[in-house]
């Protein structure tokens, strides 16, 4: 059995029985459909890096935001989440994703803000009230000033801030969450903030430190999953991550450009960290290479963190010609952003993360679609391969839509357009329901009943791994110490 050390010293059984993860549920654990968002994107809030970040220009003179936008309040969901909230109840939505705004909370290093904590119990009671279930997340891009300041992610010093925040959420909102996610897409964070500079702090090519930050985040994760189980109550919080899966391949495969174009391509596979992320749940070992004169690799042999489920977010894919510009095969949907929707794409995702043995929520997927002529095939064809996963046997328990109202895409500013609900920076408290959100309140109606027959009829759990009896990968030997970070 394994065992951890408490915030006393004292160990504590991590594990239940005889060291099996107690069951998400049983088979009757219903289909969750809701809205997925960031608080920030919506809100905004002071002191952050992304707050900090947005007043910088890159090295033409450019705003480093679209446009120059700043998202100051965006669509301002921290005054009317009540409103916001009863728009999810009207697509007939059961679960809502948003996140924990560690900037707000914690704005400087030990201080909590007692008006921002007692808001979110006012966001989470509304929540509760609409019989909405709340899915949390505890970093979704974005921290306080204060810890940038002392190294962020790049470094493990940085990991005893995150647990403490992480076990404070927890003792705070513990009887109104269950369900968190420790991070959103960690790989996104260091590909762009380190590789492609389109995040904070816009750096590039820095190699080594994008996969330093990438195993500092997974660590982490680690390290606060121990913290909260060992918490009073702890055991009935069920602790997971939210991973990106990205489809790469060439625009024209046959074509003589391949030459130059594939080993891109191996590259961006390898650097968006799609299959880094999976294998360190799965073995705790990770390796990332860095190009020659770069830094050298980042490696661990870690025991592999416990995890009760998993997100997978998920949008298209991205095809590569001959230019390095990323565009669409012949017949493909082209999105508004550089991605063209592939459906193939969402199944291959749920395979990939099924390979973790543990529930699988898909946190994110969505399109961008300022027209709106395009929304409909999206939900038909991306939602026929959720169908199709949970037919052959893969545990999906739920699906959550990006995103409820038009917001502060990150570097896009606002001229990216993901709502169901459009919004333009002046528009206030308006909010414009786009013509296909009646098909996402119809889908979402239907898609849980659907999705139970489909349960019945389906094979028993794949690869061996039924997720009411995978381990939880914590490995065996000297138990953990955690009381430094809580």
């Amino acid at each position: 059995m394994v065992k951890v050390r408490d915030a006393n010293g004292a160990e504590a059984p991590l594990l239940q029985g005889d060291g099996k993860l107690a069951p998400l549920s049983d088979d009757s654990h219903p289909f969750w459909v809701g809205p997925a968002l960031s608080v920030y994107q919506n809100a905004g809030g002071p002191n952050t890096n992304w707050s900090e970040y947005e007043t910088h220009r890159n090295h033409l003179g450019q705003p480093v935001i679209e446009g120059g936008d700043r998202c100051g309040k965006s669509t301002n969901f921290w005054e009317y989440y009540e409103a916001d909230i009863e728009r999810a109840v009207s697509l007939n939505s059961t679960c809502f994703r948003l996140s924990l705004e560690w900037g707000r909370i914690e704005p400087q290093k030990g201080c909590f803000d007692a008006a921002a904590v007692q808001h979110y119990h006012k966001i989470f009671d509304c929540l509760l009230r609409n019989k909405l279930e709340p899915v949390v997340t505890l970093h979704h891009f974005v921290q306080p000033l204060w810890f940038d300041a002392l190294g962020g992610f790049t470094t493990d010093a940085g990991i005893p801030h995150f647990v403490s925040f992480a076990t404070f959420a927890v003792r705070e909102f513990g009887a109104k969450v269950k369900v968190w996610a420790t991070f959103n897409e960690a790989n996104v964070m260091g590909f762009c903030g380190w590789l492609w500079g389109q995040f904070p702090p816009g750096r590039f090519a820095r190699f080594k430190t994008a996969g330093r930050h990438l195993l500092t985040c997974l660590r982490a994760h680690g390290a606060a999953y121990i913290a909260i189980k060992c918490l009073p109550g702890g055991a009935d919080m069920r602790v997971g991550i939210v991973h990106n899966h990205m489809a790469y391949a060439a625009k024209d495969p046959d074509g003589f450009s391949i030459r130059w174009v594939q080993p891109v391509i191996d590259w961006l596979d390898r650097v968006w960290g799609t299959a880094e992320v999976v294998r360190y749940f799965h073995t705790g070992r990770f390796c990332w290479r860095t190009p020659p004169l770069c830094g050298g690799a980042v490696e661990a042999a870690d025991a592999p963190p416990g995890l009760d489920w998993v997100g997978l977010n998920y949008y298209g894919r991205s095809c590569i010609d001959w230019r390095y510009e990323s565009t669409c095969r012949p017949g493909d949907v082209m999105t508004d952003m550089p991605l063209a929707l592939y459906p193939q794409g969402l199944y291959d995702g749920i395979v990939a993360v099924a390979e973790l043995g543990v529930p699988i929520y898909i946190t994110e997927t969505g399109i961008a679609d300022a027209k709106g002529d395009r929304r409909a095939v999206f939900l038909d064809t991306y939602v026929a391969q959720i169908e199709r996963a949970v037919g052959d046997g893969y545990d999906v328990r739920g699906l959550m839509i990006w995103t409820l109202i038009d917001n502060f895409e990150w570097a896009r500013g606002f001229h990216i357009k993901f709502g169901w609900y459009a919004w333009s920076p002046g528009d206030g408290a308006k909010r414009v329901a786009r013509p296909a959100t009646r098909l996402l309140a119809s889908l979402f109606a239907e898609l849980p009943g659907r999705m139970a027959g489909l349960r019945t009829k389906a094979p028993g759990a794949l690869n061996g791994k039924p997720a009411a009896a995978v381990e939880v990968g914590l490995g065996a030997g000297a138990p953990v110490d955690v009381g430094a970070a809580q």
